[in-house]
C-alpha cells in the first residue's frame, strides 16, 4: 500500500500526463484557451484546471473535451515498479 507521499506523488505524475497530453492536442489545433472554450463548450477556467495541472481532473470535462478532439479516455490501471529495498542499498 502507498503511503501519503507515494500518493501524491502517483497523483502529480497523473496530472503532468494528463496536462502534457492535453497541451499537445491543443497545441496540434493551434487554439488558444479562449476559442478552445468556445467551440467544446468547457469553461476556460475549467480547461486552464485541466492543461495547466493545478486542479483535480474532471472526468466529466475530460471526456467531453476528448470527444471534442475526436478522441476517447482510456483508463488503465498499472502496477508500480518494485520499490527499491533499503538494505540492498546499504550492502
Amino acid at each position: 500500500m502507498l503511503n501519503k507521499q507515494q500518493r501524491r506523488a502517483a497523483l502529480r505524475l497523473t496530472r503532468r500526463e494528463t496536462r502534457k497530453l492535453l497541451w499537445e492536442l491543443r497545441q496540434s489545433h493551434d487554439m488558444s484557451l479562449e476559442d478552445l472554450s468556445v467551440l467544446s463548450r468547457i469553461p476556460e477556467w475549467q480547461l486552464d484546471y485541466l492543461i495547466c495541472g493545478r486542479g483535480q481532473i474532471n472526468g466529466g470535462y475530460l471526456a467531453q473535451l476528448a470527444a471534442f478532439y475526436d478522441k476517447r479516455v482510456k483508463i488503465e490501471l498499472i502496477d508500480y515498479p518494485p520499490a527499491k529495498d533499503k538494505d540492498k542499498d546499504k550492502e
